[in-house]
């Protein structure tokens, strides 16, 4: 495990000072800033890979392996949207940081999908050598097209008017008992806590609707997540899928005044938090939530 490691960390900064090195002769690009930068995030994914191997499966590890389960059953999905969107905040927290050493805003993106997706595979290394789960092709996949989605957005408006989102809130304790039914600890299981979790694409009105009547700061979301009727057979499986309509608010829009350093944090973090609104679930039945967490 220690080899592992020390070689995830000598390539990510090996990486990180390769991409950047093109830049160096710029007058815009701040040396210190790459150096702490790459370094920073080397260091982050090495600490991350320590501590989630220690803390999840440090007394069951197994010998590199592919996922032998049948990935589009087990959640229905909602973990691909978990990975997609994990693709998308960590390509542009990436982004964000190259923007920060100087780099321009295209080369900034760009950097930033190729880090997001080295966090994708870092992730799949880490589930590689778990005793319940494996190198998923398909996680890698969503999570690469996730971290490649700020780059779609920079050249189309139309990518730009359609935002990723995450809500969640604790309706049910199927994730809490069939974890038991493992004999398993349940300090994580809010990780995988699909049933509670609920996956959005909020669109923005304006863009897509030419209209005075309707406020700029209103969108409509889209949701998917799956209800609580899992079981276990070699897995976790069963379910039945649920889909929303629901309103949602632009937060950047509403805050647009705000425009403080700390004011940009807060509402790049807010971008990705499906706020509660009045919301229809139409699978697997029709109803009607005044706010919908």
């Amino acid at each position: 495990m220690n080899f592992r490691f020390l070689f995830f960390f000598i390539f990510s900064h090996f990486f990180s000072n390769i991409i950047l090195s093109y830049n160096l002769d710029t007058n815009n690009v701040k040396k210190g800033r790459v150096f702490l930068v790459s370094s920073s995030m080397s260091l982050s994914l090495g600490a991350s890979y320590i501590y989630v191997k220690n803390s999840w499966w440090n007394d069951d590890v197994r010998d590199f392996h592919f996922s032998k389960s049948n990935d589009f059953v087990y959640a229905l999905n909602v973990d691909k949207a978990a990975h997609f969107l994990g693709g998308v905040a960590s390509s542009e927290i990436f982004s964000r940081s190259f923007k920060w050493t100087g780099l321009n805003e295209e080369k900034s993106i760009w950097y930033g999908a190729l880090y997001g997706i080295s966090i994708q595979l870092a992730i799949e290394l880490k589930d590689a050598y778990a005793p319940l789960w494996g190198f998923s092709r398909w996680d890698l996949a969503a999570g690469s097209i996730g971290s490649f989605w700020p780059v779609a957005q920079y050249y189309s408006e139309s990518a730009d008017a359609i935002n990723f989102k995450f809500s969640y809130f604790k309706r049910s304790n199927i994730s809490w008992d069939l974890n038991s039914q493992r004999d398993r600890d349940n300090k994580f299981v809010w990780f995988d806590d699909y049933p509670n979790q609920t996956y959005w694409a909020s669109f923005d009105l304006d863009h897509f609707v030419d209209t005075d009547i309707i406020p700029s700061w209103l969108d409509l979301a889209i949701g998917f997540g799956l209800d609580d009727t899992q079981y276990l057979d070699n897995g976790q499986l069963g379910s039945n899928q649920e889909y929303y309509i629901a309103l949602d608010y632009d937060i950047m829009e509403i805050l647009k005044n705000w425009d403080t350093s700390f004011a940009k944090k807060f509402k790049h973090l807010f971008k990705y938090i499906k706020l509660p609104a009045p919301t229809i679930r139409i699978a697997p039945d029709l109803k009607v939530y005044p706010f919908f967490m």
